[in-house]
């Protein structure tokens, strides 16, 4: 059996369990994600299928490919990410990326080293992002790819007070 004649049921309607690798393959494809991001999105897509208790089949992967490729029956999908837009890497192993999102929907590239405790941001500023618009590149496309994601929360506030005798007691 040819692996794209699972991509219908027998009524003809769209299988979901090609879909979901086929659309994880063309988002891969239209927003240009380099080869470590397109191993994420792959890998959460099979996490996501296998927390439902199935195993990730032959035919599932060659989907994703297919997905990956940008094609489709009317020929090859449309790049959303601009020309000569390139996702940025780590400075270095030690740095993760991390998508700061914040109550109005913004979301924000960054590096955070998990030793240090310091965004990348903090000296160099914010990474750019393919687009502005949060409704095609929003938190919900982010988890949906494998991104970490860090909710903020810019009303909480942090002090330093001096410190507190402590009300335990050794035994």
């Amino acid at each position: 059996m040819n692996y794209l004649e699972r991509a219908t049921d027998e009524a003809g309607y769209p299988a979901m369990d090609f879909e979901a690798f086929y659309q994880q393959g063309i988002s891969c494809f239209v927003w240009r994600l380099p080869k470590p991001l397109v191993r994420q999105a792959f890998k959460r897509v099979c996490a996501d299928l296998q927390a439902k208790g199935n195993a990730v089949a032959t035919w599932q992967v060659r989907a994703f490919v297919y997905g990956l490729s940008g094609r489709y029956q009317g020929g090859t999908r449309k790049r959303m990410a601009p020309e000569g837009y390139q996702w940025p890497s780590p400075p270095d192993r030690s740095w993760e990326m991390i998508v700061c999102v914040y109550p109005n929907g913004d979301c924000e590239l960054d590096f955070v080293h998990p030793v240090s405790r310091m965004f990348w941001s903090d000296g160099n500023g914010f990474l750019a992002l393919p687009t502005d618009d949060f409704a095609r590149m929003g938190q919900w496309w982010f988890e949906e790819m494998g991104f970490e994601i860090m909710v903020m929360q810019p009303m909480m506030q942090a002090h330093v007070t001096d410190s507190v005798p402590p009300h335990l007691k050794l035994v």
